[in-house]
């Protein structure tokens, strides 16, 4: 008893801690207690008290009910990394131009990129969609002197929403169906309803919120002539065409690997891996080209080889978020370990069909922005699994909209801040919150009420 409570304050400590991000001085220095510093300082104790060992950490990362942490985070990272090489080609700069060049209205880029990204995250998965894009968009706003922020917020939650249709979208939604021993036609099946209505929603909710606010014409000012009226340079955004070549290749084919990999039977993790060692041999090959300084170099025989640039990319990767994710992969083993998680499961026992379908939607959502998606799927995906199913589909919906409420309601919205930050765009969760709030509730109830439709005529 006494170490449950242990656990379960320490939990809320941490959720605090990683939102409030407090100052402390150590030795006349101002330390930032990040969610790395945290999650590190949280498993000491967790340690150091008895309640958690070296095994309890290998043990929460293994399978567990079909469900396999470690290959989430493999799925994570490496399409970080993978996004974040396409980046450093400067082919997502050009990109973007030609997308202003065609867009000549605010609302049309508006309609343009939220297809855009729905489309892609159909084919592909809600975070690649997002760490793609992103780029794109900051430098759309800036060829074309534009507010990015209408733009970045429907674009981020359109790929949340997009996700829902087949469980490739979000490896969230590949806990649930295994958990719950679905098939891809049997998700897709019950899914597809539900995300028309959260697409529709969320669509038409930013749309009417931005439509005042979207500029009438986009003008994209170009050149080294016109720079000073806020034009970007183009000319120096490809610093070398056979990288930038290859890197795009490379990128349509693992586009088009993970769009048929159930088709193929190769699992999503296994292709970003396989794409993550690609590109770690072509940024490898071409680092001592692309390099601009000499801060990591070896000796190969008689010559220096820079290895700068193959640091830089693997720089790109947000490393500080893994002692977070696992923390709260640690914690969920423990609560299941505990009797917490069978407890919890316990109380959603709901007299009204409807009630429960759209109270287990709201909750798993809230629960989302307090233990992240990815955690909270897998914490919720073992109480529910002998619930019916419209609890399965509630779930998905749940971590897939919970994602949009707050920045840490999802790894990618993390993600997602501390690009914007490299590109100057303050994204913290005030101003998301006050971004897609709303939306998010607005959405969250109209596709639990779509829900519960497709439950009821099933039975029927």
């Amino acid at each position: 008893m006494i170490a449950t409570i242990i656990t379960i304050h320490l939990f809320f400590a941490t959720v605090y801690l990683v939102i409030k991000e407090p100052e402390v001085v150590f030795r006349n220095k101002r330390v930032v207690l990040d969610y790395a510093r945290v999650s590190l300082g949280v498993l000491g104790l967790l340690i150091a008290s008895g309640i958690a060992s070296l095994t309890t950490i290998k043990t929460a990362i293994m399978p567990q009910m079909n469900i396999v942490p470690w290959q989430i985070l493999i799925i994570f990272f490496g399409s970080a990394y993978i996004c974040g090489s396409l980046d450093a080609s400067g082919v997502l700069k050009l990109i973007a131009y030609r997308f202003a060049s065609v867009s000549k209205t605010g609302k049309k880029l508006f309609v343009n990129l939220v297809l855009i990204a729905g489309v892609l995250t159909i084919f592909t998965s809600n975070d690649i969609v997002t760490l793609t894009l992103t780029p794109i968009i900051v430098y759309i706003s800036q060829y074309a002197g534009i507010n990015p922020i209408p733009y970045l917020i429907s674009v981020f939650f359109a790929s949340n929403t997009w996700s829902m249709f087949f469980y490739i979208g979000n490896p969230t939604n590949v806990i649930v169906a295994q958990a719950y021993s679905l098939k891809f036609n049997q998700y897709t099946k019950l899914m597809f309803l539900p995300t028309i209505v959260a697409i529709i929603t969320s669509f038409f909710g930013f749309y009417f919120k931005y439509r005042n606010v979207l500029p009438k014409e986009i003008n994209v000012v170009l050149g080294p002539r016109n720079t000073e009226k806020g034009g970007v340079e183009l000319q120096d955004s490809i610093k070398d065409k056979r990288y930038a070549f290859l890197s795009s290749g490379f990128f349509v084919l693992f586009f088009i690997t993970i769009a048929i990999g159930d088709l193929i039977g190769l699992q999503l993790w296994k292709a970003i891996l396989i794409f993550s060692g690609i590109y770690l041999l072509l940024n490898t090959a071409f680092s001592d080209v692309l390099s601009e300084r000499d801060e990591v170099v070896v000796e190969v025989g008689r010559f220096d080889y820079n290895l700068t640039f193959l640091v830089d990319t693997l720089r790109r990767v947000p490393w500080k978020m893994l002692p977070m994710v696992l923390t709260f992969f640690v914690f969920v083993h423990i609560f299941t370990r505990f009797g917490i998680t069978k407890y919890v499961g316990s109380l959603f026992n709901f007299k009204n069909e409807l009630v429960g379908t759209v109270l287990t939607t709201f909750i798993t959502a809230f629960a989302a922005n307090v233990m992240i998606n990815q955690p909270m799927t897998i914490f919720f995906a073992q109480a529910l699994h002998k619930k019916p199913i419209n609890y399965a589909m509630s779930l998905v919906v749940g971590s897939n909209i919970g994602g949009n409420i707050t920045l840490i309601g999802a790894l990618a919205g993390i993600m997602w801040s501390r690009i914007l930050k490299l590109y100057g765009i303050e994204m913290n969760n005030k101003i998301f919150v006050k971004e897609t709030f709303f939306v998010a509730v607005l959405t969250l109830f109209t596709t639990s009420i779509a829900i519960y439709l497709v439950y009821a005529l099933s039975r029927s």
